[in-house]
């Protein structure tokens, strides 16, 4: 029996172009190979809607990750793994060109969360942006108006924005306090007893952590806000800020001057005889009479003398210079700022003080408890002489 022909293919109309021929299907945009249907709550559906990412450039690709992992804690549908239940939500939490680019993979592709995670970083966070956002965090810098507190969680953010960085714990607060304002970084040197280079990463964080934490409760503890309609920081109020600022950071040197100095005094008081070991000079437990006392006693004093430090010790040249600082800071401010209030210059004039108690108070262990020491000691020797 002869086979029969084909049947001929249906007649297409010019009318037809451009229509699917499969009418049934359903377009359900992206599916994962194997989808799991559960119900989404409300709630989840309406926070996720609520943070879309479109693929903005100025969108950070991880950030919206870390929030969309968040909202997807909040449900926990039973039987269904986490994989799944991501699966299913990510598309929800996409808009514009983001959730174009989620409708070209093909279905059943993805099998597993990660699958698509990967793919979204490839798309939107590709090789030269890596390069761009670690570069900001090794090449931090606080700006010129920014307070410790701003700057400290503006670099954490950055490290939030590129958790693939790969700088260890150390070299991130190397990185963050090199980046610091002279002025800053010499608070923070002062505060850790002489240089934040001594303190290991643990010790580091926690001193900036503390020391950003007092600094937000400072500035924040202004009483009562402005109106909607006044400027949010007038001159007056920036200059009142900046003066309680640097009150605090007086009151900080001073605590560590005075220990400073009060440990040198009782350096100095610890006299010990050499010949009998009793808590007094020596030539005060011989006969007054002996020259040999008296060569002892001068070759005592001149040998004390020659051996005063003549060198500053590194806390020394941090207070030195973070004054030096602070007092260029302030007559730029005073020259740059007209004064119109009297209890600003009040403060004003406090401060100056401060600063000058603080250059004498320093001064003195250096040169004058040197030349008093050494004028007592001429006493005793005249003395053990006569």
């Amino acid at each position: 029996m002869a086979e029969l022909p084909p049947p001929p293919p249906p007649k297409r109309t010019l009318g037809d172009y451009g229509r699917g021929t499969n009418g049934d299907q359903e377009f359900r945009g992206f599916q994962p190979a194997n989808p799991v249907a559960f119900d989404i709550k409300s709630l989840v559906l309406k926070d996720l809607k609520e943070n879309k990412f479109s693929g903005a450039d100025v969108e950070c690709p991880y950030l919206h990750l870390s929030h969309f992992l968040d909202v997807c804690d909040y449900t926990n549908p039973p039987g269904v793994s986490e994989s799944a239940k991501r699966l299913k939500h990510f598309k929800y939490s996409l808009t514009g060109r983001a959730k174009d680019w989620l409708g070209t993979l093909p279905n059943g592709t993805i099998k597993t969360w990660n699958e698509l995670r990967v793919k979204f970083l490839e798309r939107f966070f590709p090789i030269y942006k890596f390069l761009e956002k670690k570069a900001e965090i090794t090449n931090f810098e606080q700006g010129d108006s920014e307070s410790l507190y701003d700057a400290w969680e503006r670099f954490k953010l950055l490290l939030k924005k590129c958790p693939d960085h790969g700088v260890d714990n150390l070299a991130q607060m190397q990185y963050f306090t090199q980046g610091l304002r002279a002025q800053t970084r010499m608070l923070l040197d002062v505060s850790a007893g002489g240089s934040m280079y001594k303190k290991d990463a643990n010790e580091a964080k926690e001193l900036v952590e503390v020391m950003a934490h007092n600094e937000y409760r400072i500035l924040n503890d202004r009483g009562a806000k402005n109106k909607p309609d006044m400027i949010e920081l007038d001159t007056q109020t920036a200059l009142l800020v900046q003066s309680k600022l640097m009150n605090i950071q007086m009151e900080t040197l001073f605590k560590h001057l005075s220990n400073t100095t009060l440990a040198q005094a009782k350096q100095v008081q610890a006299f010990r005889c050499d010949f009998s070991g009793q808590g007094h000079a020596n030539g005060e437990c011989v006969p007054q009479e002996s020259e040999e006392v008296n060569y002892l006693a001068n070759s005592y004093s001149q040998a004390y003398q020659n051996t005063q430090p003549s060198e500053l010790s590194p806390l020394e040249e941090t207070l030195i210079q973070f004054i030096k600082l602070t007092q260029e800071n302030f007559e730029a401010m005073k020259t740059s700022q007209e004064l119109s209030n009297k209890s600003h210059e009040a403060s004003i004039k406090n401060l100056e003080s401060q600063i000058g108690q603080l250059m004498k108070q320093f001064a003195k262990p250096k040169n004058t408890r040197a030349r008093e020491l050494g004028q007592e000691q001429s006493k005793r020797n005249i003395k053990i002489q006569s």
